[in-house]
């Protein structure tokens, strides 16, 4: 709430976590067994959202079409992990259980920032956390990602591209936050490049025209489809992204299911969305380019076609 700004330490950030968490003791995972989520008191996220925002005409079993037109990020950004004493958070928490803040400078010329001296990172800003309501009010975790999108931590979602997520309750109530600056393909010590957007622009359609072609959250880039696998067991998570893949080839572009299965062995590259959020990520890269054919010709822009 404004007061992660260069200078806080791992102690500052644990201890306004820690006053989150009491503040909000009756917070859960929400119980999905698509995901294998199981209904656990999680206690808060730290993240900070902005939403919900009513949708006009979003009604459940619609699709909610969320171009990411512009992101403006801040000058700054950090990177951390707990202490383990306080909660065991990241990929190798017993590897390194003494918690620390890294605090960096944007150079928004040259989009980058020095990690170290002689090492420059560059910046790809994007929402890690985009998301709808879920099904069922209640106090439910920020966390796990899952059918309403949420914490995808997708570094893919930049500016120039196009997410697509299910609509569970009248007007979506779209919510984002999280704001990354940087990131690997897969959060291994809790974060990315954390930070500020100035501003993030969004155009939102409701897409009624897309219930036989898309049921479960996907993306698109000028370049590549994105078809999204979220479970508890990751092996679970690339077969979901595999088979979410699968359905979309033979749906949309009329490939049989072998094919498709093929085509995603010789095509189709698998990347590690995050491994630290309970529900762990893999999303699968259809490279549009590949359908050269002019029937694909209509198929391949930004937008889905129904």
């Amino acid at each position: 709430m404004g007061k992660m700004v260069p200078g806080a330490d791992i102690n500052d950030w644990m201890r306004w976590y820690k006053e989150v968490i009491e503040r909000t003791p009756e917070t859960y995972i929400y119980p999905d067994s698509t995901t294998g989520a199981k209904k656990l008191k999680r206690g808060a996220g730290h993240h900070h959202l902005t939403g919900p925002i009513y949708v006009e005409d979003a009604e459940p079993g619609d699709m909610l079409q969320i171009e990411i037109l512009d992101i403006v990020p801040n000058t700054y950004g950090f990177n951390l992990y707990p202490e383990t004493s306080f909660m065991k958070l990241g990929l190798l928490a017993d590897d390194f259980p003494k918690g620390e803040v890294r605090w960096y400078r944007i150079d928004l010329k040259k989009m980058k920032f020095e990690f170290l001296p002689g090492i420059e990172i560059p910046i790809r800003p994007f929402p890690g956390t985009i998301g709808v309501e879920l099904p069922e009010p209640g106090m439910w975790s920020n966390v796990p990602p899952g059918k309403h999108g949420g914490n995808l931590d997708n570094k893919d979602l930049v500016a120039g591209t196009v997410l697509y997520l299910p609509v569970w309750v009248k007007g979506a109530g779209l919510k984002t936050g999280d704001s990354h600056l940087a990131q690997a393909h897969g959060e291994v010590d809790l974060n990315g490049l954390e930070g500020a957007f100035r501003t993030i622009t969004m155009r939102l359609t409701v897409r009624k025209d897309l219930k036989a072609l898309v049921e479960w959250p996907m993306a698109s880039s000028p370049t590549h489809w994105i078809t999204m696998g979220m479970h508890t067991d990751l092996l679970e998570s690339c077969r979901m992204a595999v088979r979410k893949a699968i359905k979309f080839l033979n749906s949309y572009y009329g490939l049989s299911t072998g094919e498709a299965y093929a085509f995603c062995s010789m095509a189709v590259d698998l990347h590690v969305t995050q491994v630290v959020d309970y529900t762990l990520g893999i999303h699968a890269m259809i490279p549009k380019e590949y359908f050269v054919a002019e029937r694909f010709a209509s198929k391949n822009g930004l937008l889905l076609k129904a």
